[in-house]
């Protein structure tokens, strides 16, 4: 596959100054920690009129998963806000000003090959900026999902509030939901609770409530979930935190799922039967519509934040 346009700022893991490159001239060096053992902590942000939406979320959602992996210490965050602004700026200089995706990456550091984490580098950050390609007008897009077989990693194992580099659970579930011609697929937990998609919470829709799988099932702390919750208390929509048997995810009024790249989308079908009558529900359309609400209350607000050129 071709690299993306995009634009890196990429941090020397000795001296913790960085450069900015284009993608494909970006480089790490063959014994970083990351490439060996996921041993790697990220962050996920999107523009909106080249705001970073929710970007100081990010950032303390960044903190918390770097105490959960035993990180004594992060980089610089002045430097690594720095790094963010610098590549989203030169990636309008380059490319005009669009909506960008801007994955924030940071490595334990550069070592021998070897688990013991006090044989490394110190950590180092790299900021990959490109197109984002969905466009926030488009309508919604019906996902068709699968409960995958393949279970989400026990929080005693390899705790899924960490957003952490060591993405393969996912990633084979994810194999697993398109080896059945789904687009993505539900994860339960080791008792057969629903928790959460590969790459995105999820929500169920229930005689007028909005159900959602509590933190304490193992699921990602979202920052677009904080917000799909609030938007549905403005909206007068009762929302539950609850644990979700395979039972509550019969004849179930919608599903929806929600990111920070996607937002709200709603899931109109599971395990390859219709959701429903297999269209967008009238709650999923009302907290979408909400949340876009929100999203553009918010850039209002924080206009001469823009990093557009």
């Amino acid at each position: 596959m071709p690299i993306p346009r995009s634009i890196v700022a990429l941090q020397d893991p000795e001296t913790a100054q960085f450069q900015i490159l284009a993608g494909e001239d970006a480089r790490v060096s063959a014994f970083d920690r990351s490439f060996h053992f996921g041993d790697s902590l990220y962050e996920v942000a999107r523009s909106y009129r080249g705001i970073l939406f929710a970007f100081d979320d990010h950032v303390t959602r960044l903190k918390r998963s770097a105490n959960l992996a035993h990180f004594e210490e992060l980089p610089d965050l002045e430097q690594l806000t720095n790094m963010v602004r610098d590549a989203c700026q030169e990636f309008f200089l380059r490319f005009g000003n669009v909506e960008v995706y801007v994955r924030t990456t940071i490595s334990r550091g550069v070592g021998d090959v070897n688990i013991d984490r006090t044989g490394c580098g110190k950590p180092y950050a790299m900021v990959i900026v490109k197109d984002l390609r969905r466009d926030p007008s488009a309508p919604l897009q019906p996902q068709r999902w699968v409960v995958a077989r393949r279970r989400r990693n026990l929080v005693t194992a390899l705790d899924p509030a960490m957003k952490s580099g060591n993405y393969l659970n996912s990633v084979l579930a994810l194999a697993e939901a398109q080896s059945y011609g789904a687009d993505d697929a539900l994860m339960l937990d080791h008792r057969g609770y629903a928790t959460e998609g590969t790459t995105s919470n999820f929500f169920v829709v229930k005689r007028g409530e909005v159900w959602t799988a509590p933190l304490s099932v193992g699921i990602l702390a979202g920052v677009t979930r904080v917000q799909v919750l609030e938007t549905c208390l403005e909206l007068s929509i009762p929302v539950r935190e609850r644990l979700l048997s395979r039972y509550d995810l019969q004849d179930v009024d919608e599903l929806f799922l929600s990111s920070s790249t996607r937002e709200v989308q709603p899931i109109c079908a599971l395990d390859g039967r219709p959701v429903a009558d297999g269209e967008p529900g009238p709650i999923t359309q009302r907290v979408a519509a909400g949340l876009r609400r929100r999203i553009d209350a918010w850039c209002d607000a924080h206009a001469g934040e823009s990093l557009w050129l």
